[in-house]
């Protein structure tokens, strides 16, 4: 569906929901519906505990073609700005649409000559509590053909590209880290409307199975500020779409 499409499904929903007995909404104002509704099927996508069956964004089909159309294979640059990197550890910027990873390697140098030049090496998420609890453990530490992966902030609050801190080894060196991530989407905008400082009209980029469950949240959502009462007999009657 187009955008103008799924403003024109969202009317005929919210008058059935509301029976013609609600305020109506301008368009710009359903756009910016449609679009948190999209944010917000996303996020109970990504996180298994957000949704009804507990499972996680690539554990059935479905949930995999569901968000497969923002799906980006992306490099690290090194940050120009390594101020509070662990020891033996270096900050990567990532591309400005980055939402979530979904699968990471690195290419290494390394002054042992059975690493170097690996290719495919693995990148493991952890926490900064592991960092600290197995940083001098012989036996998890990361070695040749294993790097740690840590979040940490953007370099400028609000404006710069989220980064990543790789941990090695003394004897490692990153020097191509690359990435499978979902990439976030663009707002949802029927008319000529600016949500986050995109200029409509822009049509929904998820799959087409997703449209009326985008659809069905952003009624939901607007329901929920004209009509609490109806809001709440929607949500204990149905959950977010699977």
């Amino acid at each position: 569906m187009t955008s103008v499409e799924m403003e024109n499904e969202f009317l005929i929903h919210y008058d059935k929901i509301t029976n013609f007995d609600a305020p109506g909404y301008e368009s710009d104002e359903i756009s910016r519906f449609l679009t948190q509704a999209q944010e917000r099927l996303i996020l109970h996508i990504v996180n298994p505990r957000g949704n009804k069956y507990v499972t996680g964004i690539e554990v059935t089909e479905k949930r995999r073609k569901d968000l497969s159309e923002l799906h980006r294979d992306g490099i690290g640059v090194i940050s120009a700005n390594q101020t509070g990197s662990k020891a033996d550890g270096t900050f990567f910027d990532l591309p400005t649409d980055f939402l979530y990873t979904l699968q990471e390697e690195a290419t290494i140098s390394s002054t042992s000559p059975c690493y170097d030049g690996d290719t495919g090496v693995e990148v493991k998420p952890i926490t900064h509590d592991l960092y600290i609890k197995n940083r001098k453990n012989p036996h998890k530490k990361p070695y040749g053909e294993l790097i740690w992966r840590m979040d940490f902030s953007r370099d400028t609050i609000g404006t710069g590209p989220k980064r990543h801190e790789l941990i090695t080894d003394a004897a490692t060196t990153v020097t191509t880290y690359s990435f499978r991530y979902l990439r976030r989407p663009q707002p949802i905008i029927s008319d000529t409307s600016i949500i986050e400082g995109l200029a409509g009209p822009l049509d929904c980029e998820l799959d087409t199975i997703m449209h009326r469950a985008i659809i069905d949240e952003a009624v939901a959502i607007a329901t929920g500020i004209t009509s609490p009462e109806l809001w709440q007999l929607g949500r204990q009657e149905a959950s977010l779409s699977e």
